[in-house]
Order: C-alpha cells, then sequence, then structure tokens
C-alpha cells in the first residue's frame, strides 16, 4: 500500500512538473495570457533615460522601483501612462504604446527646472550682434554704452561709453573687433584698446571681415572689393566677378553671391580664394542673404521670405518662411503659423503645430529634442516626441520685444529686450 502511495505522489509530482515548467518559463520569458482574445501574448518593456539622471518612474500610477535610466519589463501589450518625476524639476508625462515581444523607448526626456529664477544683467537694447562662435553678443544701450554678454560666463562687460549711436555690423573671427556704423561712415572698434578706427570706405551697400582681423570684403556700387585692415597705401582690390552684385555671404571657405541678370535672380557658390564657380541657381527672391548652410552637395540659404534648399544632385527645394535655424540635418522653421521640421537629407517634413496667432519666433534648444517659440506674447517650451500630446512650459509671457539666445548647454535661456538683459535657468 506505501509502495502504491509512493508511486501515485511521485507520478503527480512527475506531472505537474511537465505542466507547471513550459509556464514557468513561458511566464519567465514575459508571455501572459489574454482572456479578451483567448491569445497567448508576450509582454513589452519601456526603456527610460532622462535627463538629469536619477528621475523616478511610474507606470499606470504605479512607482517602479528603478530611477532613469532603465528598462520597465513585462508591461502587457497596449495604451500605458508614462511618468517621469525629480524633486524641483516640471513632471513628464505621457501615454505610450507597448507593442508584444518589443521595447519602446523614451530616451530624449529633459526635466526642466519648476522654478526658473530670472538673473538681471544689464538694460536692455532693440538690437544685438552675435559674435561668430555664438558665446557672446554685444549691443549698445540708451546711454550709448558698448556692452558685451559672455553666454557661457553669464556675465555682462561693459566695454566703452561711445561719443554717438552706432549700429553694430559685424564681430571679427577673433573676437577681437567689431564694424560699426554711423550714417554713411564706417569704423573698427578694437575691444581690448577700446580705439574706434575710421575705415577709408563709405556708401557701402555692405561690408563683413573675411578673416581674422586682416581683411574686409564690402560691396560698393553692385561691385565686391576687399579691403586690407590696417595697410597703408595699399588700393582696395577689385574681385574678379562680372556679374553686378545685390548681396554676398562667406561662409568657411565659399562666396556666395546673388545678382539679377535679364529680369531673373541668380545665386552664384563660388570658391573663395580663386573664385570658380561651383554652381548657380537661377529663379531665386531678391531680399536679404543668409546662409545656413555650404556643404559638398548641399547649399541652403534664405532670401527674405524663402528658403531655398540645393542638393546638386536634385532639383531645387524652395519652402515659404519667416524664421528658419539648423540642427544637424534639421530644419526647424515657421511660416507664421505653421511650426515645420523638415529633414534636408531625407527629404521628409513634419507639421509641428498650426496656430490662428502668428508664430513671432522659433528656435532650437541646443538637444535638438526641443524647440522653443513665442506666439501671442507666450514664449513656450516644447519637446519634438509627437507620441501622444507634446510636453511643454510656458518660460515668458509678456508683450515685450524679445531677442533669445542659449547657452551651450541649454541650461540658461538669455533673453534681450529693449527694456533689460536677463537669463533664465531653466536646467
Amino acid at each position: 500500500m506505501e509502495k502504491i502511495f509512493r508511486k501515485i505522489t511521485v507520478s503527480i509530482f512527475f506531472i505537474l512538473f511537465f505542466i507547471l515548467a513550459p509556464l514557468l518559463t513561458t511566464y519567465s520569458l514575459g508571455y501572459r495570457y489574454d482572456f479578451k482574445t483567448g491569445n497567448l501574448k508576450k509582454n513589452g518593456a519601456f526603456y527610460i533615460k532622462s535627463f538629469p539622471r536619477g528621475a523616478e518612474i511610474f507606470v499606470n500610477d504605479k512607482k517602479n522601483k528603478n530611477k532613469t535610466p532603465t528598462q520597465v519589463v513585462n508591461i502587457p501589450p497596449g495604451t500605458h501612462k508614462l511618468k517621469v518625476s525629480k524633486d524641483n524639476y516640471v513632471t513628464w508625462n505621457k501615454e505610450l504604446d507597448i507593442y508584444s515581444g518589443e521595447t519602446t523607448f523614451a530616451e530624449d526626456i529633459v526635466l526642466f527646472l519648476d522654478n526658473r529664477p530670472k538673473t538681471i544683467l544689464s538694460a536692455g537694447s532693440e538690437k544685438f550682434l552675435l559674435n561668430k562662435d555664438k558665446n557672446k553678443y554685444a549691443f549698445i544701450d540708451n546711454e550709448k554704452r558698448l556692452l558685451i554678454t559672455d553666454i557661457e560666463q553669464a556675465k555682462v562687460f561693459e566695454i566703452t561709453t561711445l561719443d554717438q549711436k552706432y549700429e553694430l555690423i559685424d564681430w571679427s573671427i577673433d573676437n577681437q573687433q567689431i564694424i560699426v556704423q554711423a550714417d554713411t561712415k564706417y569704423f573698427s572698434f578694437n575691444i581690448d584698446q577700446k580705439q574706434l578706427d575710421p575705415l577709408p570706405i563709405i556708401g557701402l551697400q555692405k561690408i563683413v571681415w573675411e578673416n581674422g582681423t586682416d581683411t574686409l570684403l564690402y560691396l560698393k556700387d553692385s561691385k565686391l572689393y576687399r579691403h586690407k585692415h590696417q595697410a597703408t597705401g595699399e588700393a582696395d582690390e577689385l574681385l574678379n566677378i562680372k556679374n553686378p552684385i545685390n548681396d554676398f555671404a562667406i561662409k568657411d571657405n565659399w562666396l556666395i553671391i546673388q545678382y539679377t541678370l535679364n529680369k531673373n535672380n541668380f545665386v552664384e557658390q563660388l570658391n573663395k580664394s580663386n573664385l570658380e564657380t561651383k554652381q548657380v541657381i537661377n529663379n531665386v527672391n531678391l531680399g536679404n542673404l543668409d546662409i545656413l548652410l555650404v556643404e559638398d552637395n548641399y547649399l541652403i540659404f534664405t532670401l527674405g521670405s524663402k528658403l531655398y534648399i540645393k542638393n546638386i544632385f536634385k532639383d531645387l527645394i524652395t519652402i515659404p518662411i519667416t524664421v528658419v535655424e539648423l540642427h544637424d540635418e534639421r530644419l526647424l522653421m515657421t511660416n507664421g503659423h505653421e511650426i515645420i521640421l523638415f529633414n534636408y537629407k531625407n527629404d521628409w517634413q513634419n507639421l509641428i503645430d498650426r496656430s490662428s496667432n502668428i508664430v513671432a519666433d522659433v528656435f532650437w534648444h541646443p538637444n535638438g529634442s526641443y524647440f522653443v517659440s513665442e506666439i501671442n506674447d507666450s514664449t513656450t517650451l516644447t519637446e519634438l516626441d509627437g507620441r501622444d500630446k507634446r510636453n511643454n512650459i510656458e518660460l515668458i509671457n509678456n508683450p515685450r520685444k524679445k531677442s533669445y539666445l542659449f547657452d551651450k548647454k541649454g541650461e540658461r535661456l538669455f533673453v534681450l529686450s529693449p527694456e533689460e538683459n536677463y537669463y533664465l535657468t531653466i536646467q
């Protein structure tokens, strides 16, 4: 009798083992039985990464034991509420889909400070001049003081008080000199020496530094000249360009000119050293020429209210814009009512937002995952991730005219208005 009982017991254990082992293995691999469909489905996962690190994670309002960055596993397929939070930061929320056997990524989460202190640096100005490295900007206040804000140091330096109101034109590559204009006269201002030297040229259409503090290029009577700064008795060089020039720009080793010929408008790309033509683009607008990018195969520029994207192997792309800014391969732009993202290498675009109010400004946060827009006097920081609703934070709400600049890390937003020059600490 005892032997029979043992055999029955052992048999039951074997049967349970062969039944439960596959079930437990299936469970450990993330499979679950869906009672609604009657099917066995494999669970999915979230991979969550945030800046700053160490943020708490909530899935469907349930707190996870781990903090960012981490993977949250065994989540059944479907839509789930994901929340990422950290003390003193604005909470990030989004509903995201989990798919069977797959990982859903949320890697571009940036948490911004809940309290964003304002630090006033100085009086303001209506205009400023950004240097080539984009880490300093100069402006002249109502008391004719020339001030320079160092963005990375978050400090303002009072350089000098000028004898009259000047317009700031161009900053030399070495950050030592600024071209300024008063009426039809031009001057070179040496920042270290605080010295204003007149330039022996007047009545110009445009003037910029060519390189360092050695040479200047200027446009006069639709012709382009090279002027050697501080060279005495040497005549200015007339560049050998046959067409009458409306505007020009310098980018890296390239000279870009805009001209009109037989009632058609052209943009021509030339090698700056030998003036050899790389490409000519016709049927463009008239207007101020601004170069966003020059690469081996690409030329991206604006003329007036049009953006032009030219791949030498493809047709010209023209997009109406009021503001545009480049970040890696993506162009963030607005036509006044829509905010659009355009990848110039892959030729795709995405409508980010449409507003019945005027979009006055739009520009990138340095991380490339967020952008700032000014609509109806409200300045708002918004994420690009369009899955579910986009997280956004209102930074400023006032009707003053404003200009904006980020520091390199995106921790501070510098704001220049006619009344004040200040920054907000947002990270």
